[in-house]
């Protein structure tokens, strides 16, 4: 039936590491990522719900645990690759797409051949759990910053941890609002670096300028 490869196949995320291209004293595999996405995920929705948005929780959950999925089959492709211009992200979205059918859907009986390919490819859109999603996502990229600059590891991962915050805070979400400004401040207490730089908020330190580059725009 091919269900027992796609076991076999999402457990290869225990042993796929993330931020491949920077030395990391503490680097999580994708399997830990997709675990914090989903609970940080759960806490946005949970805020969305408090501030009376409707939540679809099947469509998050299904978003949060499958979104990187993908990646058992082709690794963490880093930004700088990924997302160096609009038709590059589009052919590795379509090689991405030829890959999971000849390696894992190929194999597969229907109905759940339809169901997978709908679900692995279901990620960050524009509905809320969409959306949801994508700030998860760079919320777990951001507490990795953090936990690496407290470890002295401070480049890149200040200058990283600035501009995903900085993204983060374009959102619209009201618990995006709710985590800048009430849950972040405790994440970076006792982080002199980021304190002292400014960036606790995402802006900019007096003197300095932008700082970011294409690396440090990894939609995690």
């Amino acid at each position: 039936m091919g269900l027992h490869k796609y076991l076999m196949t999402v457990r290869k995320l225990n042993n796929m590491g993330r931020w491949s291209t920077d030395f990391m004293h503490q680097r999580a595999t994708v399997s830990e990522h997709s675990f914090f996405v989903a609970q940080v995920g759960q806490m946005l929705a949970l805020i969305e719900e408090e501030n009376g948005n409707k939540v679809d929780w099947c469509r998050l959950f299904r978003k949060l645990i499958n979104h990187d999925v993908v990646e058992a089959m082709t690794g963490d492709i880093i930004s700088t690759v990924k997302y160096k211009n609009a038709q590059l992200r589009d052919m590795l979205g379509m090689l991405e797409k030829e890959i999971v059918e000849e390696n894992l859907l190929a194999s597969m009986e229907e109905p759940y051949k339809s169901i997978y390919r709908e679900i692995l490819f279901d990620g960050k859109d524009d509905t809320l759990e969409g959306e949801i999603l994508r700030c998860a996502d760079y919320i777990d990229a951001i507490v990795e910053c953090i936990n690496e600059v407290k470890l002295n590891n401070l480049h890149p991962f200040v200058d990283k941890f600035r501009s995903i915050v900085r993204r983060l805070s374009e959102s619209d979400l009201a618990s995006v609002r709710y985590f800048i400004g009430e849950i972040l401040p405790g994440l970076t207490e006792g982080c002199r670096e980021l304190e002292q730089c400014g960036v606790a908020d995402g802006t900019e330190p007096a003197g300095r300028g932008d700082g970011s580059t294409n690396e440090e725009k990894k939609d995690e």
